[in-house]
Protein backbone atom coordinates (compact mmCIF):
# COMPACT_ATOMS: atom_id res chain seq x y z
CA UNK A 1 0.00 0.00 0.00
CA UNK A 2 3.06 2.53 1.15
CA UNK A 3 4.41 1.41 -2.62
CA UNK A 4 1.65 2.72 -4.85
CA UNK A 5 1.80 5.90 -2.50
CA UNK A 6 5.31 6.47 -3.35
CA UNK A 7 4.62 5.77 -6.72
CA UNK A 8 2.22 8.69 -6.91
CA UNK A 9 4.82 10.89 -5.34
CA UNK A 10 7.04 10.13 -7.88
CA UNK A 11 5.16 12.48 -10.24
CA UNK A 12 6.88 15.36 -8.78
CA UNK A 13 10.40 14.42 -10.57
CA UNK A 14 9.57 14.99 -13.97
CA UNK A 15 7.14 17.85 -13.25
CA UNK A 16 9.87 20.21 -10.59
CA UNK A 17 12.67 21.26 -12.96
CA UNK A 18 9.33 21.62 -15.76
CA UNK A 19 7.17 24.09 -13.37
CA UNK A 20 10.90 25.79 -12.21
CA UNK A 21 11.77 26.46 -15.85
CA UNK A 22 7.96 27.95 -16.87
CA UNK A 23 8.15 30.12 -14.05
CA UNK A 24 11.09 31.33 -14.88
CA UNK A 25 9.82 32.24 -17.73
CA UNK A 26 6.62 33.80 -16.30
CA UNK A 27 9.24 35.53 -14.31
CA UNK A 28 10.92 37.62 -17.74
CA UNK A 29 8.00 37.89 -19.46
CA UNK A 30 4.93 39.37 -16.65
CA UNK A 31 2.37 40.38 -19.63
CA UNK A 32 2.09 36.76 -20.66
CA UNK A 33 2.01 35.17 -17.55
CA UNK A 34 -1.66 33.70 -17.42
CA UNK A 35 -1.30 32.35 -20.94
CA UNK A 36 1.72 30.65 -18.95
CA UNK A 37 0.38 29.59 -16.35
CA UNK A 38 -2.07 27.87 -18.47
CA UNK A 39 0.13 26.11 -20.49
CA UNK A 40 1.36 24.53 -17.09
CA UNK A 41 -1.56 23.96 -16.49
CA UNK A 42 -2.45 21.53 -19.20
CA UNK A 43 1.24 20.38 -19.66
CA UNK A 44 0.79 19.09 -15.80
CA UNK A 45 -2.27 17.61 -16.46
CA UNK A 46 -0.76 15.42 -19.67
CA UNK A 47 1.90 14.33 -17.86
CA UNK A 48 0.26 13.28 -14.58
CA UNK A 49 -2.69 11.55 -16.57
CA UNK A 50 -0.44 10.00 -19.15
CA UNK A 51 1.91 8.57 -15.57
CA UNK A 52 -1.33 7.42 -14.25
CA UNK A 53 -2.30 5.91 -17.45
CA UNK A 54 0.97 3.51 -17.74
CA UNK A 55 1.56 3.02 -14.21
CA UNK A 56 -1.47 1.05 -13.27
CA UNK A 57 -1.25 0.11 -9.77
CA UNK A 58 -3.19 -2.55 -7.79
CA UNK A 59 -4.57 0.13 -5.24
CA UNK A 60 -5.55 3.02 -7.54
CA UNK A 61 -6.84 5.15 -4.40
CA UNK A 62 -3.77 5.22 -2.61
CA UNK A 63 -1.94 6.15 -5.84
CA UNK A 64 -4.47 8.83 -6.62
CA UNK A 65 -3.44 9.91 -2.79
CA UNK A 66 0.33 10.12 -3.40
CA UNK A 67 -0.51 12.16 -6.47
CA UNK A 68 -2.98 14.81 -4.80
CA UNK A 69 -0.10 14.96 -2.52
CA UNK A 70 2.22 15.44 -4.96
CA UNK A 71 0.56 17.90 -6.95
CA UNK A 72 0.24 19.92 -3.51
CA UNK A 73 3.79 19.45 -2.60
CA UNK A 74 4.03 21.24 -6.17
CA UNK A 75 1.28 23.66 -5.98
CA UNK A 76 2.94 25.23 -2.72
CA UNK A 77 6.32 25.64 -4.24
CA UNK A 78 4.77 27.16 -7.13
CA UNK A 79 3.00 29.99 -4.87
CA UNK A 80 6.22 30.07 -2.88
CA UNK A 81 8.10 31.15 -5.93
CA UNK A 82 5.54 33.36 -7.19
CA UNK A 83 5.37 35.50 -3.45
CA UNK A 84 9.51 36.19 -3.97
Amino acid sequence: MLIEFILGMLICIPLIPFNDLILKWAEKDPLKSIGIVSIMMAVNTIIILSYGFFMRPDKPKVFILGLLGAILILMLRKIKKLIK
